[in-house]
């Protein structure tokens, strides 16, 4: 008797989008289309839409058109929007049928979710959700081969989210985060709530989304605490709101798209690292000149509002010349590679202050922080032996003093041990020192300059 796979159909094909195969097709490569370029790397994640195609289509093509690879495995996690359950369910059949063909469902990578205790078969949660069933054109559209773990969250905790996501991490998985961001408030609550939302996804703080300021918290709570997620750093894409579309303002639906990559990976485009140098540079002549730092036109460009941590280096001849930065996101990207230019011109208490003939004469770098990642040794020989040189950026705590080195201190101090013993004398400890209160973090970067030896 010959085997035949189950299948699933799409119940919101015809209703959140078009039913019809070339007008999905067609409607589908619109979105990407409008995407424009993205990160630099290949994501490891993505935050996308799950409305009507109408309202946040152009929100799944950015997160979409991110992902400059193509995976073997798509894993997709949704909430729960009708049908109330506890856990994390996945449908049991073999298929995904869409209008654009079908999406095999990794059925072992399910099975072994459920031997794990971390997921279930449950097709109730799967018969009325729209939160998979949106992506799935997009993912048809562009990996056919791709094999899809469906996941949707009910009353589940975020760490066994977090599990899940952990268990099925590999190289050649992509993790779809489905979600839309506050629902039905006023556009200017809406915006100052999504602001929020944005922020929290991109420092990483995981306990303090809620669903009111997304649909799709838990799944979106259980990447960032997984270990892919706390590794990554978070790019936004793109913002807005129903209203674009309804004229309605009074009653909102927000939108976002995210990539997440991982850290030290390029995310940052050459249009967006030009920009930065550009904007650093100027606010350290507009200071000379004594008037405010006035960004460049392009300074709001989505991705340089992303809540991250970066360090300004100025050198002279290929010598320091000031470097200031911050270890932890505290603001958008564009205003912190400001503020740290101007400290390191004005403020590094180890140089004087830059002057108008040195400002030519300046190469400036750019260094964006992935998330510190605590180094937990016994002692100073694994310590020594887990750093990765020439890639790790590090940060040592002790007795109240703290020093950093950035992965580029590596050019001058290329042994581990030289590199630990100089971090401890920039601390003001001993080369020798090491107590039950010594803290060290690793980071990585994504760092990049100015042409030349010096600008003219």
């Amino acid at each position: 008797m010959e085997w035949k796979m189950s299948e699933r159909h799409c119940r919101f094909a015809g209703t959140f989008f078009p039913a019809d195969a070339r007008v999905l097709a067609a409607e589908v490569e619109a979105c990407l289309q409008a995407a424009g370029e993205a990160g630099a790397a290949p994501p490891c994640a993505i935050v996308s839409a799950h409305a009507g195609y109408a309202y946040s289509g152009r929100f799944a093509g950015l997160s979409f058109a991110s992902v400059t690879w193509t995976p073997a495995r798509v894993v997709v996690v949704s909430p729960s929007h009708r049908y109330w359950f506890r856990g994390l369910a996945f449908p049991s059949q073999d298929v995904f049928a869409t209008p654009l063909g079908p999406l095999a469902i990794d059925r072992r990578a399910c099975a072994a979710l459920a031997d794990a205790g971390l997921a279930h078969q449950e097709d109730a949660a799967h018969d009325n959700e729209h939160g998979i069933e949106t992506q799935l054109p997009f993912i048809r559209s562009l990996w056919p081969e791709a094999r899809l773990v469906p996941l949707v969250c009910g009353d589940v905790p975020a760490t066994q989210v977090a599990a899940a996501l952990d268990a099925l991490a590999d190289p050649d998985t992509l993790t779809v985060l489905s979600s839309d961001l506050s629902h039905f408030l006023t556009q200017d609550e809406a915006t100052r709530k999504d602001a929020e939302t944005a922020r929290l996804i991109e420092t990483g703080e995981a306990e303090a989304l809620r669903p009111d300021n997304a649909c799709g918290a838990t799944g979106l709570r259980g990447w960032l605490l997984s270990e892919a997620g706390q590794g990554a750093r978070a790019l936004r894409l793109g913002m807005g709101d129903s209203a674009a579309v309804t004229g309605d303002r009074d009653r909102v639906v927000g939108y976002g798209a995210w990539a997440f990559y991982p850290s030290g990976a390029a995310m940052l485009t050459h249009g967006a690292r030009s920009t930065l140098l550009g904007i650093a540079r100027d606010a350290i002549r507009t200071r000379l000149i004594g008037g405010r730092a006035a960004p460049h036109a392009e300074s709001n460009l989505t991705p340089l509002q992303t809540f991250a941590a970066s360090f300004v280096t100025l050198t002279e001849a290929g010598a320091l010349r000031g470097c200031i930065g911050s270890l932890t996101p505290h603001r958008p990207l564009v205003e912190d590679v400001v503020e740290n230019a101007l400290r390191a011109g004005f403020h590094d208490p180890r140089f004087p202050p830059v002057t108008a003939e040195l400002l030519d004469r300046l190469r400036i770098s750019i260094s964006v922080l992935g998330r510190p990642k605590p180094l937990r040794c016994a002692d100073e020989a694994e310590a020594l032996a887990r750093i990765t040189p020439g890639k790790d950026g590090l940060i040592l705590s002790s007795g109240g003093r703290r020093g950093v080195f950035l992965p580029s201190v590596w050019e001058t101090l290329a042994d581990p041990r030289a590199f630990l013993e100089g971090l401890k004398r920039k601390a003001g400890l001993p080369p020798d020192h090491w107590g039950r209160d010594y803290v060290l973090e690793t980071f990585r970067v994504e760092s990049f300059a100015e042409p030349g030896p010096a600008m003219s």
